[in-house]
């Protein structure tokens, strides 16, 4: 018997991606114009001091489409009910971001290296790499990854002073309704729906306020915390702190379309503020009741 070769196409999903909440605007008590969500979320993250004109907004831009080409055991998939590919793709997480990142530079061969290269992505944007509904796991059969935030730096020249060049990306995978909730959830119960941009608002806000994810060891270093679900790190990961609690997205309305970012932790919580300076004293946003209480002090990795 023949093979024949899977391919999942990211077209139907870029228009639906790019009318949502990321980019399109729409109603936040921290704004007193419709906005996007994280800028929302940036200015109830400092309250009082939000000036009413300041707003930090993403222009998209959509480059040239790439392809991630899989072997045979490196993932796994379900076909859509007609047959087509693929309702999901879960891929080993190693093999996606080997497949993901240049291994040196210049390079051709990764999806960022040759978005580097051809000038599709530059030190000066926000770089996203959407795949539809394509979960990561791990070796230990750990799952599932929904987008993650990072940068790939690569070395300077005499044209820029011999500076290292970063680029700041994330994957972030469009979630179909029903693969991590309810297909009814958004009726039913809309604050706990993983689906749609849940990854990529949660992947924007981390990115917003922890960009190099720690990279020297000073910058976005927090005292550690943990989160109520037990969760225990010293970075500045915003939604990792949400994204396992109850009342972890939020429904945005867009035109006609609701959508489900993700809620995202404040900057007085990963201070310690016994007084939170954020809007409304809120810990959290949108929802200002996802996170309600400081975390304990913690020891070193939380005592693990």
């Amino acid at each position: 018997m023949g093979c024949t070769r899977l391919f999942s196409d990211v077209s139907p999903f870029i228009q639906p991606f790019l009318n949502g909440p990321g980019f399109g605007n729409a109603n936040y008590s921290s704004s007193p114009v419709p906005t996007q969500i994280s800028d929302a979320v940036q200015r109830a993250e400092f309250g009082n001091q939000a000036r009413s004109d300041w707003h930090t907004l993403l222009a998209p831009h959509v480059a040239a489409t790439r392809t991630m080409v899989l072997i045979k055991g490196t993932y796994q998939f379900s076909l859509n009910a007609d047959g087509t590919c693929c309702r999901y793709i879960l891929v080993l997480d190693p093999v996606f971001s080997g497949k993901l990142f240049p291994p040196s530079t210049p390079d051709n061969s990764t999806v960022i290296g040759s978005a580097e290269v051809a000038g599709d992505i530059t030190t000066k944007d926000i770089s996203t790499f959407l795949f539809p509904n394509v979960y990561l796991y791990e070796t230990n059969g750990d799952c599932c990854v929904l987008g993650f935030h990072s940068f790939d730096f690569e070395n300077g020249d005499a044209s820029n002073g011999n500076r290292l060049r970063f680029y700041v990306v994330n994957y972030s995978s469009w979630i179909s309704p029903g693969i991590f909730a309810s297909p009814t959830c958004a009726a039913n119960d809309p604050e706990n729906c993983f689906q749609d941009v849940t990854a990529h608002s949660h992947e924007i806000a981390e990115t917003f306020n922890d960009p190099f994810v720690g990279f020297d060891g000073i910058h976005n270093i927090t005292p550690f915390w943990q989160n109520p679900a037990g969760q225990c790190q010293d970075l500045m990961e915003d939604g990792d702190v949400i994204e396992d609690l109850p009342n972890s997205t939020y429904p945005v309305t867009v035109g006609s379309v609701t959508y489900h970012p993700q809620t995202e932790a404040l900057l007085p919580w990963f201070e310690f503020q016994g007084n939170s300076s954020a809007i409304d004293n809120a810990y959290s946003y949108p929802n200002e009741t996802a996170l309600t209480a400081l975390s304990a002090p913690q020891p070193l990795n939380c005592g693990h």
